[in-house]
Order: C-alpha cells, then sequence, then structure tokens
C-alpha cells in the first residue's frame, strides 16, 4: 500500500521514455492518490508506469490513470496488481571512473581509564556502479563485513553526498564473480531527500544513455544506408 508519504517513481513508457520522476504522495483520498506538481508532459486521461522500491525486498511496478490534473496537483487512479520487476529493491547503474572517498572510523582497544578516542582513515576509490541504496567501488582493501564507514561522492550534475555506510560484501566475497576486487556498501541512516536525490539521477541517467545509445544506433544506420547506396 501506498500512503502519504511514501516515493515513488513515474514514466510515461517505462524508465527508457525520456519521461522519469520521482515523487511523493501527498495525500491517499478515496483510493486515488494524489502529488503536489504538474505531472506534464502527461496529461489527463492518460497512463503511466509507477514504480515503488521497497527497501529489503524488491522494486514493483503497476499502472496508473491521470484524473486530475493542474499546474498544482495531480491525482493518480493505481492498478491493483503491482509486479515485481527486480530483486533488488534499488535499481543499480554503472558509474565507472568517478572517485568516491571512503572514511572508515575506528576506535582502538583502550585500558578502561582512558578517554574514548576514535581515529579516523579514509581512501579514494573509484566508482564502480550506484543505487539508491548503496554503492559499490573497487578495491582491495580490508574492509570487515558489518564495517561503518562514511562515503563521500559526487554525480555528473547532481549534489554531493556524504552518506553513512556500511560493508555489505568484501573483496573476497566478490572476487569469485567479478574480475575486479571490489567492496560493496549500502547506505544507513539515508534520508527521504538524499534518496530521492539519487533515485532522480539514476532513472535521468538511465534515459540519457538509452537516447545517446539510440541516436548512435540511427547515425550507424544511416551510414550502412549511405554505403550502400554507394556500393550500388
Amino acid at each position: 500500500m501506498l500512503e502519504a508519504g511514501g516515493l515513488v517513481i513515474l514514466h510515461a513508457d517505462g524508465p527508457a521514455s525520456g519521461f522519469a520522476r520521482v515523487v511523493a504522495v501527498d495525500q491517499v483520498t478515496g483510493g486515488n492518490h494524489w502529488f503536489l506538481g504538474c505531472c506534464k508532459p502527461i496529461e489527463r486521461g492518460e497512463t503511466m508506469i509507477v514504480g515503488s522500491p521497497v527497501p529489503n525486498d524488491a522494486r514493483y511496478v503497476t499502472r496508473a490513470s491521470v484524473i486530475a490534473s493542474s499546474d498544482e496537483t495531480f491525482a493518480l487512479r493505481l492498478e491493483p496488481i503491482w509486479e515485481r520487476v527486480q530483486q533488488r529493491a534499488f535499481v543499480r547503474i554503472s558509474v565507472h571512473g568517478l572517485p568516491v572517498r571512503v572514511v572508515r572510523l575506528a576506535t582502538p582497544p583502550r585500558a578502561d581509564d582512558e578517554p574514548a578516542v576514535e581515529n579516523f582513515d579514509d581512501a579514494v576509490h573509484e566508482l564502480m556502479d550506484v543505487s539508491a541504496g548503496g554503492i559499490r567501488f573497487e578495491s582491495s582493501d580490508e574492509y570487515e563485513p558489518e564495517e561503518d564507514v562514511v562515503c563521500h561522492f559526487e554525480l555528473p550534475g547532481s549534489l554531493c553526498f556524504v552518506l553513512p555506510a556500511r560493508i555489505v560484501r568484501s573483496p573476497e566475497d566478490l572476487t569469485r564473480s567479478s574480475s575486479k576486487p571490489s567492496v560493496a556498501v549500502e547506505f544507513t541512516r539515508l534520508d527521504e531527500s538524499n534518496r530521492s536525490q539519487l533515485l532522480r539521477w539514476v532513472y535521468s541517467e538511465q534515459v540519457r544513455r538509452h537516447r545517446t545509445n539510440k541516436r548512435q544506433e540511427a547515425k550507424d544506420l544511416e551510414r550502412s544506408r549511405i554505403r550502400e547506396e554507394s556500393r550500388r
């Protein structure tokens, strides 16, 4: 059930359609979900795809029709059947080469009469992929499962993120399935503002890459057509 405050991702015809928007449910009235803002280019009477990431479970999608639309608000009537489309709760996208600074927080053993002292150890690695739930970066450093860290990174055209995280897979866990040693972390205590920013960036980047690939395919087809005609 989507309740007020829940985040959803809206698409015209799927994630690669060119329309992707992360919004929060403002209120639920009479079974209809209301949102603040305008849903253009989608108009009243049209349909869209609604995605809902469920942490620690999966990502689900359904269809919805726009039953009200203005410059200030719009309402959707969601179909009751949701499809589970991905095992992970959040879509991951490759971001090879972007830097991430990982700060490790360690409190060394101490005598009972000594004050607590925190040591901060940090290193810069290269990101491999990112989602609204965590990141993976290239590293052969020794990270312990469940170790708490802080990740500093910036995504193109987006904000700089400074997020607390926890190691979920160390290099030893990943070397069996990856040619490069890498470390996976999940974000902890992630507020809705940062999660929304990450969701929006991932889906916008998916759209951008899809469009770039389509343009390249069109250029390749045109070049092939020109070559074929020149041979005649």
